[in-house]
């Protein structure tokens, strides 16, 4: 199943990255990349669209298909915001 992000709004200047579980290979997320470096956190506001019920406060992140783990959801001090 497919969850909407409620939460996720267009930033200008932004990528779509397509996010796969690293262990089975299965699509995950569509997650919205600004700047050029490499993906280090996935900010919860930034995901367009997740295969993942981002609606629960779970300790972490499992893939759907091979339940493998995937992020630990934690919230930043410096920016008060969910990654």
């Amino acid at each position: 199943m497919i969850y909407k992000n409620p939460d996720y709004r267009r930033i200008r200047g932004s990528r779509l990255l397509l996010v796969s579980c690293g262990h089975c290979k299965s699509e995950v997320a569509l997650y919205q990349k600004v700047g050029r470096g490499g993906l280090l956190r996935m900010y919860v506001d930034r995901i367009v669209k997740s295969s993942v019920d981002l609606s629960k406060e779970p300790a972490a992140l499992f893939c759907p298909d091979c339940q493998a783990q995937l992020a630990v959801r934690t919230t930043l001090k410096r920016r008060k915001k969910e990654a």
